[in-house]
């Protein structure tokens, strides 16, 4: 729901710092959702009252005819503005954990998202070499 919510969010940002109607908006979603109209664009924006959310795939139609310049920086706000987009995470037991975090601090890294960038990045590259 977390992402739902800030698609509602920035559905309204889009809307009030573009001084778009939201006749503008329901005439783009109607196009893929006809029964789509100003009041569940309402209900979409108020997400969290009425438990409506704009599907992502929507909010990228909306963003292509409405707002083309701003849809990369506003996808990059819905995804949480990470660069890295693709996750990679590990279960460790107290022991491993506790020591990696030793490590960490001892090597310079300032967080573990720095200390597995670089390990994977040099582990790659070695296996490359290979």
């Amino acid at each position: 729901m977390k992402e739902g919510r800030i698609i509602s969010r920035e559905l309204t940002r889009l809307r009030v710092e573009n001084n778009l109607k939201a006749a503008d908006i329901v005439d783009v979603v109607k196009k893929k959702l006809p029964s789509f109209d100003k009041s569940m664009l309402s209900k979409a924006e108020n997400g969290d009252r009425y438990g409506i959310a704009i599907k992502s795939e929507i909010m990228d139609i909306i963003l292509t005819e409405l707002a083309p310049e701003q849809r990369e920086v506003i996808k990059r706000r819905i995804r949480g503005g990470h660069i890295r987009t693709h996750k990679v995470q590990a279960r460790l037991d107290e022991c491993d954990y506790t020591a990696l975090q030793q490590l960490k601090m001892r090597y310079g890294y300032k967080t573990t998202q720095d200390l597995l960038t670089d390990l994977i990045q040099k582990f790659i590259k070695e296996q490359n070499n290979d």
